[in-house]
């Protein structure tokens, strides 16, 4: 849906794949990315895991439906999946990353990249991972500047991004508190070097970024036209699989909690649409908030700092 509305990214990263075991995968955790044609934009299937035979079966199988890019996210913060030495919790443990990766590599059949942070309980965690990273063909590493206790409070920090990126041999991504061109901006000044930037939330907080960075023209009256029209689909789509009123609207109320942050008055137009208790109500309130006018930058970036504390980046 946001493919098919907003213009100006590259690629998209799917939500993590867990738990496909090391026999036969069920092809419902494959959902999200199989099959690959009716994806709008090229897409990097992700996955979670601390098991090799785990990982190559899926490199495997993933490559055989055509992709040839996976994604390992040793970056997830939650308490849930770090506690159990996954995601950022892998961080502390850079010899357990070193022998899951003896054993991926070589003869893994697509190109593997990895998404991660600063360190889990430390910024300097990094850069005994990045010891073990360096020696393997990653094909990207996609940094997110914070630790993962943080989750997504304070800032990103360019100084941790810094100074990992001067320990890397591998070629680096920026993720993290990117809401408006003018941040992209500075930091591609800071970091000329670096090709490739993952917004994440940041991109529901102001879809049109991509389209502002790449200089593609779209006015008021299109970008309210392209908003309802994401969002009429979004709903028409999900509610193909989630019958269950109440469980589809608090998918849509998700999501407006991030692009609530690209209208004037964003903590106002989500307290509207969360209050609504019926599709027909969320319908109406959406409406009403596509009658507000456009968050300046400033608005969006406190928006960001302060509206947004808790919620993931896939």
């Amino acid at each position: 849906a946001f493919a098919r509305h907003f213009q100006g990214l590259d690629e998209m990263y799917a939500p993590f794949i867990s738990g496909v075991g090391t026999g036969r995968i069920n092809p419902s955790k494959l959902t999200d990315v199989v099959p690959p044609e009716e994806n709008l934009l090229p897409t990097v299937p992700q996955f979670i895991s601390t098991d090799a035979r785990e990982i190559i079966l899926l490199g495997k199988t993933l490559g055989d439906y055509g992709y040839d890019h996976i994604n390992w996210n040793l970056g997830c913060p939650f308490s849930r999946i770090a506690n159990k030495k996954r995601g950022c919790g892998l961080l502390p443990y850079p010899d357990e990353i070193r022998r899951i990766l003896d054993q991926v590599f070589p003869g893994f059949p697509i190109r593997l990249s990895i998404k991660t942070r600063l360190g889990y309980q430390r910024p300097d965690e990094i850069f005994a991972v990045l010891e073990v990273l360096n020696q393997y063909p990653i094909h990207l590493l996609i940094l997110h500047p914070r630790i993962g206790t943080q989750v997504y409070s304070g800032d990103a920090s360019p100084e941790g991004f810094a100074a990992a990126m001067d320990a890397c041999r591998l070629p680096m991504a920026w993720n993290g508190d990117l809401y408006h061109a003018g941040r992209y901006h500075q930091l591609q000044q800071r970091f000329p070097q670096v090709q490739s930037w993952m917004p994440g939330r940041g991109i529901l907080i102001n879809p049109f970024m991509a389209m502002e960075i790449k200089g593609i023209p779209v006015d008021e009256k299109r970008k309210r036209e392209l908003l309802r029209g994401f969002c009429l689909e979004l709903l028409q789509e999900a509610g193909r699989t989630t019958p269950n009123e109440a469980r589809l609207l608090g998918y849509m109320k998700a999501v407006w909690y991030y692009m609530s942050g690209c209208l004037s008055g964003s903590r106002e137009v989500f307290a509207a649409i969360r209050r609504a208790h019926s599709i027909s109500e969320y319908l109406q309130a959406v409406d009403q908030a596509l009658q507000q006018p456009f968050a300046s930058h400033a608005e969006a970036e406190e928006y960001f700092k302060k509206g947004i504390k808790h919620l993931g980046t896939n």
